[in-house]
């Protein structure tokens, strides 16, 4: 039997959707100063303001059971930059935290130099303990941005209590992985065309092209997870812009500085680190002398994504199945493609039919590909834009999960936001998109596996560069971007009990 574990830390609050998104963009776009700015582009370089250094945008990202991760930025409300945001200020930071609600009993954490972008760690903390804090930069305490559709409390509630690990021991670590887009030109663009200004809507945020935001945001996230003890990373799709083979070469080489593309069926916890990728809508077969040198697959259309990454896929196909674990807890992990040659959003019965023969191995299973499969990612999409999967094919898809009672959880991408939900078709079994590497909240997630579950937890990339551009680009939507993003604490940071321990039936 599987059962959801409590979700412990802090408030849980329903974010934007997509729909919504959009709704209070186009009212706001108008009078956004990015609209008229955004063309000047931006240099991560550019100088920061000497005005007020007052603390906002306070988020509490992060909280495992010992440990937890807050963020903020100073900047003048007074001063905009060329975006219509505050100037950075530099300001040096710290936190305050305790166990009794009385502020005088807390005592000082993550003490700083002078940094416009805030990010304090925090550590040995108690599992199962509810928290008081403050985050301050020169005395004046950081508070949370108010956005149409959450409060404070979403982004950094007052409190929060400590996760409790799953039963038994832990077993290893995997990192989830989405939305890299290396070769990008453009950030923020809900609905991509080269004819609207700016490429698309709403009005995007320019790549550098000298330092572009998607090789350092891939190369911290990449390099943090290996850092955090993962061996086993899953690239959950839209690894490119548009599938150009040096953007998906440079992607492959950010990859392979954390481990092997494929080369096994099973990765050892604790041995060597092993990564294996799916495709995402910006991974799917193109036309065109860019694509050229790449496989012709038929119709003028080349096949540059998988000419890069064949070697983790399943000869002749794009899915894979791999497990995790040791002698006394195992999971399996199903990486399926989401993509059909230029369609996108869609599961073929191939697919389907694969994903049914590695269920019936028995071991708890989460199935991964690119767009969601959930019912809130059906809702939460508004023509031209999809969310999710196409509607048919998620319902086949639930309907199979729901003949099995050894699925563990499906992990998707694409949103760019951290969602967890539940379907009616599956009971208890989590769905989760998860936030962006290449921009805001701009980072990865590192799954704890234990013999009775595992533990979810969401970091944002931590590099002085990676600080500085997930600040920038939360602006992007016309700068509601955190409300659909972000998540609520517990899309981020959550837990779910599932027996792993090895049984007898073989492979």
């Amino acid at each position: 039997m599987r059962r959801a574990a409590p979700n412990s830390p802090g408030v849980c609050q329903s974010s934007l959707t997509r729909r919504q998104l959009l709704r209070y963009a186009a009212l706001v776009g108008a009078t956004f100063p990015v609209a008229s700015a955004i063309d000047k582009g931006w240099l991560l370089s550019a100088h920061a303001g000497n005005g007020q250094a007052i603390p906002q945008n306070l988020e509490l990202v992060t909280v495992t059971d010992t440990e937890a991760v807050i963020t903020w930025f100073t900047g003048d409300p007074t001063q905009p930059d060329q975006f219509g945001r505050p100037l950075p200020v530099a300001a040096p930071g710290r936190v305050l935290i305790g166990t009794n609600p009385d502020p005088s009993t807390w005592h000082e954490v993550g003490t700083h130099g002078s940094t416009p972008y805030h990010y304090v760690e925090i550590s040995h903390l108690e599992p199962g303990t509810t928290y008081y804090w403050r985050a301050e930069s020169g005395g004046i305490p950081a508070t949370p941005s108010a956005t149409p559709g959450t409060g404070p409390a979403s982004a950094a509630p007052p409190s929060f209590t400590t996760m409790v690990t799953p039963p038994g021991r832990e077993i290893g670590r995997v990192a989830w992985l989405n939305d890299l887009h290396y070769g990008e030109q453009v950030a923020g663009l809900a609905y991509s065309n080269s004819s609207l200004p700016r490429g698309g809507l709403p009005p995007g945020f320019p790549v550098d092209p000298k330092h572009p935001y998607w090789r350092f945001m891939g190369q911290a996230a990449i390099s943090e997870a290996a850092a955090r003890g993962c061996t086993l990373l899953l690239a959950n799709g839209d690894l490119s812009n548009a599938a150009e083979p040096a953007a998906l070469a440079e992607s492959k080489r950010a990859l392979d500085a954390f481990g092997q593309l494929g080369g096994t069926t099973h990765v050892a916890p604790g041995g060597k680190r092993h990564y294996f990728v799916t495709r995402g809508n910006h991974d799917r077969w193109e036309s065109g002398p860019t694509y050229s040198s790449c496989t012709l697959r038929g119709d003028g259309l080349y096949d540059c994504f998988d000419d890069s990454f064949t070697a983790g896929f399943v000869p002749g196909t794009t899915h894979f199945s791999i497990t995790f674990g040791n002698d006394r807890a195992r999971y399996r992990f199903v990486g399926l493609d989401s993509n059909d040659k230029t369609t996108t959003g869609v599961l073929r019965q191939s697919e389907l039919d694969y994903l049914a023969a590695e269920l019936a191995h028995g071991d708890a299973t989460i199935p991964l590909f690119h767009h969601p499969a959930s019912f809130t990612a059906s809702l939460s999409g508004v023509p031209p834009i999809d969310d999710g999967l196409d509607v048919q094919d998620a319902m086949k898809f639930r309907q199979l999960l729901g003949k099995h009672d050894n699925v563990a959880g499906v992990y998707a991408g694409h949103t760019h936001r951290n969602n967890h939900s539940t379907n009616t078709e599956t009971g208890t079994v989590p769905y989760f998109e998860g936030g962006a590497v290449k921009e805001y909240p701009g980072g990865y997630t590192v799954v704890r596996m234990f013999e009775g579950g595992y533990m979810v937890n969401f970091w944002k990339s931590s590099t002085p560069e990676a600080r500085a551009w997930s600040e920038r680009s939360r602006g992007e939507y016309l700068g509601l971007g955190p409300d659909y993003q972000l998540g609520a604490l517990t899309d981020r940071n959550w837990s779910y009990d599932v027996n792993a321990r090895r049984k007898s039936h073989a492979r």
